[in-house]
């Protein structure tokens, strides 16, 4: 309840802490939105104002243009003129847009239009009277010209006489007159005067029109200089209440930042306070929690300690129970090969199946972390549901027959053909079926069989196992498919077991895809209805359960082998089996019986058992090869752990026979090990242009895996690598320890992929203390070489990079 409390007290504390975060998140959001917007306006020009002040820039431009053609009667300051007067009053027409309605700044704006417009007329008035003063110009240009005529003529007309005509001679010897003509003399004294009247009256016309003229255009200039005084007024005023509006929005947003800084400095506080009281709660919490975490340390610790005992008492459990399998599994194969008796032969034969099955029952069963991860493999076979009722029926027909009750096996389509795992199948009816003759008393126990083709191309096997036994209360019809669960009566305190039969049941149907069923009542019987579809299967495909013996090579008799196992049963179906190959052999219960043995004989081959008492394999291997680098050693283990495989590769053996083992698999691991070096007198230490590599036993051993096989693989490519930087290391520092060792990490490796030019020169570099350094150095580049081709080799056929 207390725990409830803290979790109820720091959710409404951080409840709290994260309202006021977006609370004041939101409210410093809308302030700095606003203050961000009178920085805008404030840096934004005032187009308005700007807009007037053009406008009021082009009518002193229009008035200087105006000036000028009156002063100069120049056309050519009209076009400007008119140009600014159009642009003006686009511009007065563009002033409306920044009219903001209800303000008080349109009564302005509509003011300085209106005097805009009467300040242009007034100049387009000027303009008009001093286009009007063209004609006294006119008149006194024709004044000029008549004075000018008048001043021009002369006064006095000289008349010329006629000559009389003289002949040729009278010319020539005659006088010539040289007396002067009259003039005739004119007056011109009334056209001067009537000129000087005309222009004495031009000159008052003129001077009566300057004087209108000057009082009409001073008139105007007095208007015009009213109203540009009225346009700056209210310009002023303008730029007065917009420099009020910018005062006003900046005392605005210092208001609103001064209040900004002080709500964050109270929420700033407030959240100190809030997350003080946090940790304050998590503090004492943590207090009170230290003794819990103590003990959930300590109970960690125990639970770690009990998995690590049933992962140890479920390894001996599982060597023990396959040490005797192994007997019964080995020898009955070799009865089967030497038996032709009908009956007897197939005795032996189900007691064949019986230690097969059971064979596949401690492997699945007492390996927790396969059955528990789901990591179970199931076949994908065709088979006959047929012989594996008949299976079940001989399996359990003595027991049924010691309690007097009727075993009956109903198998409806005899001949029909399924694919999927029968191990599986056989494992589930046989739990079943003798779980029933457990629980009852008298009565009967059927197995009966129906098949059904499903809409998905499967057929549905269904199996139902019923018995007359004591039944099964309501509410332990949930338990009984619970592991580790056994229920309380008389009948099963004489029957107790580990519990795990039922649920190991219920978990290979569902890996199948299946459903199992119970429906049961007390002292009324029990009936479980097992449901599992299967592919359609093929009976020509179906794998005849006959027993053959392997073809044996000729080259294998007379060999000599080294058997190192503690296990009488073990050691009595090797006896059997290498008698009938024709090959000799000694026996060692113990690793340091073998070293012994070794010291004094040679073996071709040396079966290892890894669990051993006085010394394991793991160390007589290790000391076998330090004394005989070329002796050939497998492993024999009742485990099929990664960490066994690890160790025997790490040891230097080169192989793994799995207990238990048939005589073909002993044979395969014999031509893995061994025949293939002696094939054809072909020397060990042959060398080639690419090196010789045997996976097999590497993919053997990984059970088919790719992926740990090809993991393998790759950690040897950079083992090798290593090795090979080694290796020149200590050749360039001259450290014969450093190459020693290099090559004795890569040694074992190499032997177990059968690459033995590598492995050869790895063991001799081993032994390089003493050896002249030109046969080291020869050694390293030529192990450096074949680390390469071998890698390359590798890479090549897995498509490593």
């Amino acid at each position: 309840m207390k725990q409830w409390k803290v979790e109820i007290q720091v959710t409404i504390l951080t409840v709290i802490i994260a309202a006021a975060m977006v609370a004041s998140g939101y409210y410093v959001y809308q302030s700095l939105s606003v203050i961000i917007d009178s920085i805008n306006q404030e840096t934004r020009p005032d187009f308005k104002l700007l807009l007037i002040k053009d406008i009021s820039s082009d009518l002193d431009k229009i008035e200087n243009n105006v000036r000028l053609y009156s002063l100069t009667n120049d056309p050519s300051f009209i076009t400007p003129y008119r140009k600014l007067n159009t642009a003006v009053q686009e511009k007065l027409k563009n002033l409306e847009d920044y009219e903001v309605p209800g303000s008080g700044e349109i009564g302005l704006i509509d003011s300085i239009r209106i005097l805009t417009n009467r300040k242009l007329l007034l100049w387009e008035e000027i303009r008009s009277l001093h286009r009007q003063r063209g004609d006294t110009h006119d008149r006194f240009s024709d004044l000029y010209a008549k004075i000018d005529t008048s001043i021009i003529q002369p006064d006095t007309i000289i008349i010329p006489q006629k000559e009389e005509k003289k002949g040729f001679l009278k010319r020539i010897f005659g006088k010539k007159d040289t007396t002067a003509p009259k003039p005739i003399v004119i007056n011109n004294a009334a056209e001067k005067e009537n000129l000087k009247q005309e222009i004495a009256l031009l000159e008052n016309q003129i001077s009566t029109s300057n004087k209108k003229f000057q009082s009409r255009e001073k008139a105007l200039l007095e208007q015009d200089i009213q109203i540009s005084s009225q346009l700056s007024s209210m310009i002023g005023t303008l730029e007065t209440q917009a420099q009020t509006n910018l005062q006003s929005k900046t005392e605005e947003a210092d208001f609103m930042a001064a209040q900004i800084y002080r709500r964050l400095t109270v929420f700033t506080i407030t959240a100190m306070i809030l997350l003080m009281l946090v940790l304050i709660i998590f503090f004492r919490n943590i207090k009170r929690n230290s003794a819990y975490q103590q003990m959930l340390r300590k109970a960690k610790q125990e639970a770690e300690n009990l998995a690590k005992a049933k992962e140890t008492f479920v390894a001996i459990v599982s060597h023990e129970i396959r040490t005797p399998i192994n007997a019964i599994y080995g020898l009955t194969e070799q009865m089967l090969q030497n038996t032709n008796t009908g009956e007897v032969r197939d005795d032996l034969l189900v007691v064949h199946k019986s230690a097969q099955h059971l064979i596949s029952l401690v492997n699945d069963t007492l390996d927790f972390s396969k059955i528990e991860s789901q990591k179970l493999k199931l076949e994908h076979v065709d088979f006959l549901p047929d012989e594996i009722f008949n299976e079940v029926l001989i399996l359990n027909r003595k027991s049924a027959q010691a309690k007097g009750i009727d075993l009956i096996i109903n198998n409806k389509e005899r001949e029909r053909v399924l694919k999927g795992d029968p191990v599986r199948l056989k494992q589930i009816l046989i739990n079943l079926v003798s779980n029933a003759i457990k629980f009852t008393g008298q009565g009967r126990v059927s197995l009966v069989s129906d098949y059904k083709e499903t809409k998905d191309g499967l057929i549905l096997l269904t199996a139902k196992v019923t018995d007359t036994g004591i039944g099964i209360s309501g509410e332990d019809k949930d338990k009984i498919f619970e592991e580790f669960v056994q229920l309380d009566s008389d009948t099963t305190q004489k029957h107790r077991g580990a519990g795990l039969g039922l649920s190991i049941v219920k978990k290979l149907v569902e890996l199948q895809n299946g459903e199992i069923r119970v429906d049961s009542k007390p002292g009324d019987g029990t009936t479980f209805t097992v449901e599992i579809p299967y592919e359609p299967g093929d009976g020509t495909k179906i794998k005849k359960g006959t027993i053959t013996a392997p073809n044996i090579p000729s080259r294998i008799e007379g060999l000599h082998f080294l058997l190192v196992d503690d296990e009488e049963f073990n050691i009595h179906l090797l006896k059997n089996i290498l008698k009938k190959w024709k090959v000799t052999f000694e026996i060692a219960s113990n690793g340091k019986e073998a070293l012994e043995k070794v010291s004094r004989t040679h073996f071709d081959l040396i079966f290892m058992d890894m669990r051993m008492p006085v010394m394991d394999g793991t160390e007589a291997t290790a000391k076998i090869l330090k004394l005989r680098p070329d002796a050939r050693i497998v492993a024999l283990t009742a485990t099929n752990k990664p960490e066994d495989i690890r160790k025997s590769n790490e040891a230097g053996m080169l192989g793994l026979l799995q207990k238990p083992f048939t005589e073909k698999e002993l044979l395969q691991i014999v031509k893995e090990t061994l025949l293939k070096h002696i094939q054809g007198n072909e020397p060990l230490s042959a060398k080639k242009e690419n090196p010789e590599i045997n996976l097999s036993e590497l993919e053997r051993l990984t059970g088919g895996d790719h992926v740990f096989l090809k993991e393998m693989v790759e950690l040897f490519i950079r083992s090798g690598e290593k090795c090979k930087e080694g290796l020149q290391l200590g050749l360039i520092n001259q450290d014969w320890q450093e190459i020693s060792d290099s090559a004795h990490k890569l040694a074992a490796p190499a032997r177990h992929m059968m690459i033995l030019p590598l492995y050869e020169n790895l063991r001799k570099l081993e032994n390089a203390n003493g050896t002249e350094q030109s046969e080291v150095t020869r050694l390293v580049k030529e192990t450096g070489n074949l680390i390469d081709r071998t890698n390359l080799v590798l890479k090549q056929k897995f498509g490593l990079g």
